[in-house]
C-alpha cells in the first residue's frame, strides 16, 4: 500500500527519510512503532480511482504497513487531503523541533559548541539534500531569544510584585492619619 505525500521544505522530507528509510531506495517505509507513523497510517483515505499528484519537490512515496488500522485499505487507492497534508506536516515539524532541541540541549550539557552540536545533527539525522547548517543555527537562536525574552518578563513581573509589596511611601501616608 503505498501514498504520496508533499512536505513543506526539504529539510522536513529529509527528516521524514531519516525516520522512515526506504525500503528499496525511493519509498520510505512507515511503522505504526513510531508516533509520526501512527499519524500517518490514521490521515490516510481511499478514494475510488488513482489521485492525481501534482509534480514538484518534497514528494515523498510512503509504503504504509499492513496492521489492522490498514486492512481495509489494501488494494485501493489511497491519498492524503490538502487538510491532512497540512497536519502531517505540522506533526512533522514538531517532531523535527523537539528532536532538535532535545539533542541542542543535551550537546549543551556534555558542553560542546554550538556549531559542532549543529553540525552532528545534520550528520545523525543525514540532513544532506541541502546546507542547513545556517537555517537550524538561526532556529537556535531565535529559540533562544524567545527563552530570554520570557525570563526578562517573568523577572520584571517579580521585580513589581515585589515593588508593591515593599513599597512602604503608602504606609507611611496612612500612619500620620489621626
Amino acid at each position: 500500500m503505498e501514498v504520496q505525500l508533499k512536505i513543506d521544505n526539504a529539510m522536513l522530507a529529509d527528516y521524514l527519510r531519516y525516520l522512515f528509510p526506504s525500503a528499496d531506495g525511493g519509498t520510505l517505509k512507515v511503522t505504526s512503532e513510531h508516533g509520526l507513523g501512527k499519524l500517518i497510517i490514521a490521515h490516510c483515505r481511499e478514494m475510488s480511482r488513482p489521485p492525481e499528484y501534482g509534480s514538484g519537490d518534497n514528494i515523498v512515496t510512503l509504503r504504509l504497513p499492513l496492521c489492522r488500522a490498514t486492512q481495509n485499505l489494501e488494494n485501493k487507492f489511497l491519498y492524503y487531503s490538502a487538510t491532512d497534508m497540512v497536519q502531517l506536516n505540522q506533526a512533522l515539524a514538531a517532531y523535527f523541533d523537539l528532536d532538535f532541541t532535545g539533542y541542542y540541549r543535551r550537546g549543551q550539557g556534555a558542553k560542546f559548541s554550538k556549531s559542532d552540536i549543529i553540525q552532528a545533527f545534520i550528520v545523525s539525522r543525514r540532513l544532506v539534500s541541502d546546507d542547513y547548517f545556517d537555517a537550524l543555527s538561526k532556529r537556535m537562536y531565535r529559540r533562544q531569544q524567545e527563552e530570554i525574552a520570557t525570563i526578562t518578563r517573568k523577572l520584571r513581573r517579580r521585580a513589581y510584585y515585589l515593588d508593591e509589596v515593599l513599597d512602604t511611601t503608602g504606609l507611611e501616608k496612612n500612619s500620620r492619619k489621626p
